[in-house]
């Protein structure tokens, strides 16, 4: 997941995609009742229609090599959850990138191959890419505006390659250091760099008039503010959809996650 620079590449970059794309399909608004409730789960790993969908366009290779692993360690023997391995993966994806910040990574999830709720991921164009939209996404999933303004930051790393459609080059990232995971993304959604280019969310959470903006201001320039707010977010984020009860018997894997860099 690093490159020869030292700087994390496009497979750290979907297995944080990817990690945030099979927890955050869950709302506390829905029935919470397994096996279709959402979360972290590994349905998007399990089910045969989830990863076709157009909010997950752009990680069917990572999908086909995550499968592969997932796998090659049953045949041998290991007892490894389809989502603990898609949770796992993304945090090492986000310490692949120099900078990068984790909370506690636990394995013990239950999984699914039933399709979480469809809808409940966020939009980066269009009327659903609205401040108010996304935050009321964000809140019913657990999470304060804060935690949304950190939770942006994964952006510092993104290139989009599928929102050609919208205007955006292929290949653009969100800020001008895409290899590092840096708090340049927040200030350079205000001002843009060259080569770069921004998501109508991005534009819309970052206003500093809105709730999430004020926020989203708070991180210019303080990459220690950002990383403990991230890095608690992160750490709800992959426990989404999983009752508290379910949760007690789990496993602290960070130290291993940890030493891999």
């Amino acid at each position: 997941m690093r490159d020869s620079k030292g700087e994390c590449t496009d497979l750290a970059r979907a297995a944080i995609r990817f990690a945030f794309h099979d927890a955050a399909t869950f709302s506390t608004k829905l029935p919470f009742y397994a096996p279709a409730a959402g979360g972290a789960d590994g349905s998007l790993l399990l089910s045969p229609n989830e990863i076709g969908r157009a909010d997950n366009a752009g990680l069917g290779d990572y999908h086909a090599t995550l499968t592969q692993k997932f796998a090659a360690y049953r045949a041998s023997g290991f007892c490894v959850g389809a989502a603990d391995l898609i949770q796992v993966a993304g945090s090492v994806g986000v310490l692949a990138c120099p900078g990068g910040r984790i909370g506690r990574v636990t394995v013990g999830r239950t999984d699914t191959a039933v399709d979480a709720p469809d809808g409940l991921l966020p939009q980066a164009f269009g009327s659903a890419s609205s401040h108010d939209t996304i935050l009321q996404l964000f809140q019913d999933k657990g999470f304060s505006a804060r935690d949304l303004a950190a939770l942006l930051g994964a952006h510092s790393t993104s290139k989009a390659n599928f929102q050609t459609a919208n205007g955006v080059p292929a290949g653009s990232p969100q800020d001008d250091t895409p290899g590092l995971w840096d708090v340049k993304y927040y200030n350079q959604t205000y001002f843009p760099a060259d080569g770069m280019a921004r998501f109508d969310s991005d534009i819309h959470l970052s206003n500093e008039s809105t709730t999430v903006g004020k926020q989203f201001k708070s991180f210019v320039g303080n990459q220690a503010t950002w990383g403990a707010s991230f890095s608690s977010a992160w750490q709800a984020m992959g426990i989404l959809g999983i009752p508290r009860a379910s949760r007690a018997g789990f496993a602290d894997c960070t130290s291993a996650v940890v030493a891999a860099f």
